[in-house]
């Protein structure tokens, strides 16, 4: 299903495969932690996800908690050599905006032509903004089995991130400590001159870079999901050099300073890609 949201970096086999599927299992967690699993119906815009629950479900009130969730699809198969699935996580939000429910009441008519067409006004739809997702594909690769020992590894490769220049150790043990941001349209999320206190990551949406010089502004990049803004000023302890504003509805993720200070340190020197990204940056 080709989309404005489809991101490029997301191999069209995966994309493929989430439109043929028609249910995911959702993993949420409450405030305190207490986790949940539900399996819902689902339709695709590129690599995000809508599905839709009923407002009373513990599941949606986990989400009003906590928006990090993590989901799978997969499909049952006696020969292990054909098994496929997707595995991911992401942040998970309620859908408000009136065009964006009827496009996906939509997508879900045309996908499940079964489904009782009725009133929406007693469910919510939700929309999943992937962080990462996992390909499970054993097809293209033999299924790793190990003589004397118990079951098989299944063939697994990361098949889009958000972190994908974070090494994925990192970025998996700083997925807890990043917090959400959401900006509408013409929304300013960092401006030129202010503290360098966080560091950001678009999950989905765009973002511009303005450098302002007194009355005049000249926009010098324009950021899009995986992107990320904010490091050189973290790590040089200076003010911020540009302003940051959204030019559509976008979600981020944002690391204070401390916490991506350490990321840097831990990882310069180990992690060749990320070691070049900064050094790069540094460079600029």
């Amino acid at each position: 299903m080709s989309s404005a949201t489809q991101d490029d970096s997301v191999p069209e086999q995966v994309l493929d495969y989430l439109a043929e599927q028609g249910t995911l299992t959702l993993a949420t967690a409450s405030a305190a932690g207490i986790p949940r699993a539900t399996t819902y119906l689902y339709v695709n815009d590129g690599q995000v996800l809508y599905f839709w629950a009923r407002r009373s479900t513990v599941s949606s009130r986990h989400i009003e908690q906590n928006s990090v969730v993590s989901f799978a699809i997969d499909e049952y198969a006696e020969d292990l050599n054909k098994t496929r699935g997707v595995q991911g996580m992401g942040e998970c939000s309620v859908v408000l905006d009136g065009e964006t429910i009827a496009r996906v009441a939509d997508l879900f008519g045309r996908k499940f032509p079964s489904l009782s067409p009725g009133n929406t006004m007693s469910i919510s739809f939700f929309r999943i903004a992937p962080t990462e997702l996992q390909f499970i594909d054993n097809a293209s690769a033999e299924v790793t089995t190990v003589k004397g020992e118990f079951g098989a590894d299944f063939h697994r490769e990361r098949a889009y991130s958000v972190f994908t220049d974070l090494p994925a150790l990192t970025s998996e043990s700083i997925s807890v400590k990043l917090q959400t941001t959401s900006a509408e349209p013409g929304a300013v999320i960092a401006r030129q001159g202010g503290p360098a206190d966080k560091f950001f990551i678009i999950v989905d949406g765009a973002v511009e870079v303005v450098r302002e010089e007194g009355e005049a502004s000249e926009t010098v990049a324009t950021l899009g999901a995986g992107e990320f803004f904010g490091e050189m000023a973290v790590l040089q302890d200076k003010p911020r050099s540009s302003t940051l504003r959204a030019t559509e509805a976008s979600t981020l993720l944002a690391l204070d300073r401390t916490t991506f200070r350490d990321l840097v340190a831990q990882s310069l020197g180990t992690t060749p890609e990320f070691d070049q990204v900064i050094r790069d940056r540094l460079a600029f």
